[in-house]
């Protein structure tokens, strides 16, 4: 077994050790995130796309990424995107879109950030200044009968949300047996509906999916390193792009999730999530 495979059996490991799902309702409530009249601001001179708002490109992943309203934010990440507006004395503006405007959305400027569970990638390195990683989330098949190889993936019809990173690599492997769905509501409904025989997805978001949907026979199963797919060789790691024009803004959300997990707090949001405290533990940086 070679070293990349270890280490993604590793990261599963510790992601499914204590991994106990929880349904979205249960999700602890966000409040309005609005400073407080004698705020002082973590980081001094802190410039946004609008003064004195954070400007946050959302759609909707659980449980990385929920929003009820215009200035909401919950889930692993909703939850530590508050924390910073509030440590920063800035108002949460939310802007609610399709996840494949996410990025595009960071890179023009007309958002400051985004989150729901986008891995560090080389191609979106070229596009946005990646954050440190937040939280580790393998790449992963579900289907009935635990496929853990891309040969096994491509013998069955697979569909997909378009935001699925590597999802043209995963075209060029698996032609016409992958299906392409607008979201991953979507792919889970024709899931449900025996119209596709599974999916690929990061581990955590696939089991909070399967529970969303109610579906009880399928498994998640993290996939062997294969070079064909970029995505299997390392463990995913999530975080927060900004535009490449602002590294100040980059570096303090750099600072302010080092600090969050000195500090014991992202190990608390993962626990309120029902996740082993581990996914909040990515190791070293790296581009998938």
């Amino acid at each position: 077994m070679n070293l990349k495979k270890n280490r993604l059996l590793a990261a599963s490991a510790a992601v499914s050790a204590l991994l106990i799902l929880v349904g979205c309702s249960t999700a602890p409530p966000g409040g309005d995130a609005q400073p407080a009249e004698d705020c002082t601001p973590r980081d001094a001179d802190l410039t946004t796309m609008t003064d004195g708002t954070l400007t946050v490109a959302q759609y909707e992943y659980p449980p990385f990424s929920m929003s009820d309203g215009p200035s909401t934010l919950t889930g692993l990440e909703g939850d530590i995107l508050t924390k910073f507006a509030e440590a920063q004395c800035l108002t949460l503006t939310v802007n609610k879109g399709d996840s494949a405007a996410m990025i595009t959305s960071v890179a023009t400027g007309r958002a400051d950030t985004t989150l729901g569970s986008w891995y560090r990638t080389k191609e979106r390195d070229e596009m946005v200044r990646l954050s440190a990683p937040v939280i580790i989330s393998p790449f992963s098949s579900v289907t009935k009968d635990g496929a853990s190889t891309v040969d096994e993936l491509a013998a069955l019809k697979i569909g997909v949300g378009q935001g699925l990173v590597g999802v043209d690599k995963l075209k060029e492997v698996l032609g016409d047996s992958l299906s392409i769905y607008q979201n991953d509501d979507a792919t889970y409904d024709d899931i449900k509906a025996g119209r596709v025989d599974g999916t690929v997805q990061g581990f955590i978001a696939a089991h909070t999916y399967l529970d969303k949907h109610g579906i009880t026979d399928f498994q998640v199963t993290v996939l062997d390193a294969d070079d064909r797919l970029p995505a299997t060789l390392d463990p995913g790691q999530t975080n927060f792009p900004v535009n490449k024009e602002n590294e100040a803004l980059g570096e303090a959300i750099d600072s302010f999730i080092a600090e969050l997990r000195e500090s014991g707090e992202l190990d608390a949001i993962a626990e309120e999530y029902g996740l082993d405290p581990q996914v909040m533990h990515p190791g070293d940086p790296n581009l998938l």
